[in-house]
């Protein structure tokens, strides 16, 4: 019996990737891509999202993602834009999740990113070998960045720090009407539970998020979740405002966080993504803020 069992390992080892996870019942990578509005695309790589605008000079691609992504889009874009090589790669931010992958493109294209960006990776780095992958940006902004490509123009805009991230970069495509703004922002959906972690002020994700609602813009693309428009960004920020107002008013009477919980103070948002898994956690994370602990 363990004679067979080795067996079976070292066939099992000796086959292609794509036939290992066929053996093990994973599932290959969900992928597509979807029309936005005008020539300005979407692409999926699982419950991740990056966005390409076709020019008539070529294409314009935000967050690679990763590099089994990246070849996978770079194959795909050869097939449906043929001669529209990748100009430029625009981080959103330093993340690994989103950030890995640039290499692949980088025999056409620059890339690009906030001026924080260099700094987050090689602090990050050390404690985490997965951004060996993540390509240092060739050029870098501050505050704002207008890069036109056959005519078409993308407004690179900062939204400020938060704790989530110092070198967000929100990609704003004034043609179409359109944002791409990843992770600090999502449609009808609960913030992730490591979003207010650390102490991170809730404030800097309201002037965040009201940074984006300035521009002028119909359509929000996310890197996370469904797209919506720009009322859906004011609900967002909404949460965060009276998760703040309400875990406040909460300690000054002196209730316990478990009180706070349980009276599901946020409950007008129980039909929203991810309700469930994350509500309690942001109001334990805001109630450790804004008391002080």
């Amino acid at each position: 019996m363990a004679r067979s069992l080795v067996i079976a390992s070292i066939a099992l080892l000796a086959l292609p990737p794509a036939a290992v996870l066929a053996q093990q019942g994973q599932k290959p990578p969900v992928r597509e891509i979807a029309a936005v509005t005008g020539d300005l695309y979407r692409a999926r790589n699982n419950n991740h999202y990056t966005v390409f605008y076709v020019t008539p000079a070529g294409i314009i691609l935000a967050d690679p993602i990763n590099a089994a992504f990246g070849e996978w889009l770079k194959g795909e874009l050869a097939r449906r834009f043929p001669n529209a090589p990748v100009r430029y790669v625009i981080h959103s931010h330093h993340h690994q999740d989103h950030a890995s992958g640039a290499a692949v493109f980088n025999d056409t294209a620059e890339v690009v990113a906030h001026e924080n960006f260099a700094a987050a990776v090689k602090g990050a780095a050390p404690k985490d070998k997965r951004y060996e992958a993540v390509m240092l940006p060739e050029s870098a902004y501050r505050d704002r960045r207008t890069i036109t490509l056959g005519g078409r123009r993308v407004d690179l805009v900062h939204p400020g720090r938060m704790g989530h991230a110092s070198d967000f970069t929100v990609l704003l495509f004034p043609a179409e009407r359109a944002v791409f703004v990843v992770d600090y922002v999502a449609v009808r959906t609960v913030p992730g539970s490591n979003t207010l972690q650390n102490g991170a002020p809730i404030a800097e994700y309201v002037n965040a998020i009201k940074a984006v609602e300035a521009l002028d813009f119909d359509v929000a693309v996310t890197g996370h979740g469904p797209n919506g428009k720009k009322s859906d960004l004011a609900d967002h920020r909404q949460y965060f405002e009276r998760l703040a107002e309400r875990v406040a008013a909460g300690i000054k009477a002196g209730r316990s966080l478990a009180d706070l919980q349980k009276a599901q103070i946020m409950g007008e948002y129980k039909d929203w993504i991810e309700y469930d898994e994350d509500n309690d956690i942001n109001i334990a994370n805001a109630y450790k803020t804004l008391s002080g602990r």
